[in-house]
């Protein structure tokens, strides 16, 4: 089960997921952008970064064990654009039915899709 915080968490990275949220790198989020999400009035550190991934993989855990896509494979660094090393390192222990990270946020903006594709797909009905 999610903690509090990690449904919070979890509903940011659907908004990022459908490019509802203005970040850094369009459809991903940073993990301090993230990280400041819960703690707006804090100074982030690399030292966060444990903090960040212990949620996101307690969400993605969650949601690939029912049947979703992993709402981690969009938090990257921002320097790189790609999810830290720790992203490899769950993706082969869960035995995630995603090919690479790049199939994984495919899925995620699949799954997820823009705001605007829905409005579209329901204005023309």
């Amino acid at each position: 089960m999610l903690s509090k915080t990690e449904k919070k968490v979890r509903k940011i990275l659907i908004k990022v997921a459908r490019g509802s949220l203005d970040t850094y790198h369009f459809r991903k989020i940073t993990y301090k952008e993230l990280w400041l999400t819960q703690y707006p009035e804090e100074t982030w550190g690399q030292g966060h970064t444990p903090e960040v991934v212990e949620w996101i993989v307690n969400i993605s855990n969650a949601d690939t064990d029912n049947g979703l896509p992993p709402l981690n494979a969009l938090v990257v660094r921002k320097d790189t654009s790609e999810p830290g090393k720790d992203w490899k390192s769950w993706h082969k222990s869960v035995g995630s039915p995603f090919e690479s990270q790049a199939h994984a946020q495919a899925a995620c903006w699949a799954y997820w899709p823009s705001m605007h594709v829905v409005e579209t797909f329901y204005r023309k009905r």
